[in-house]
């Protein structure tokens, strides 16, 4: 073999060991969840229910029936719908309503302090309103964030709604109240 055809050959074999390279998706890639966008008003359908975030509101203090709590809150009216069949409903294990506040980085879970749709099990065709509230730090209020809705902890190849919120967009009120947790006027 001519010696400037195996120095073409192995140069084009280093050269395709670096495509390939370049090619192949990162370690995380594997388990990243999967991203359903929406924003306030829209609906996100999810695997297991669908969601729609209503209205955000940003407050001084936020109240739910007999509780209240002063610092910068943050509540998010949701509508909440169980997907699939009742047989099916009932054989899995029921996912119940999970959701973070994205901002600036940093994660803050919904507060399980007041009554809200966190951990809720959506039902089968049955749509309920609620609210999910966050306390935030309030050098947090002139950013924007995005507000994660899933089903399960594990969000490992899971859907998981984004809806993003502007929150130097909301007017901050003296008092915010979450809705009461009930079945959807429809």
């Amino acid at each position: 073999m001519k010696p400037w055809l195996v120095w073409t050959v192995g140069l084009a074999l280093v050269v395709a060991a670096w495509g390939v390279v370049q090619l192949t998706p990162d370690e995380d890639i594997a388990t990243t969840p999967f991203v359903v966008p929406a924003a306030i008003g829209e609906e996100a359908v999810l695997s297991t229910f669908t969601v729609t975030a209503t209205d955000a509101r940003l407050g001084e203090a936020a109240v739910a029936r007999g509780w209240e709590a002063e610092g910068t809150w943050l509540v998010v009216d949701l509508e909440v719908t169980g997907r699939g069949q009742e047989r099916d409903a009932l054989l899995r294990s029921a996912a119940s309503l999970k959701a973070t506040f994205v901002v600036d980085g940093l994660t803050y879970r919904a507060s399980e302090r007041p009554s809200s749709l966190i951990n809720a099990e959506p039902l089968v065709d049955i749509p309920r309103v609620g609210s999910l509230a966050f306390e935030l730090p309030p050098e947090m209020v002139g950013q924007t964030g995005t507000l994660r809705i899933f089903g399960d902890l594990d969000t490992r190849l899971a859907q998981v709604a984004e809806v993003p919120i502007d929150l130097a967009a909301l007017d901050a009120q003296p008092e915010v109240e979450l809705l009461r947790d009930g079945w959807a006027a429809r």
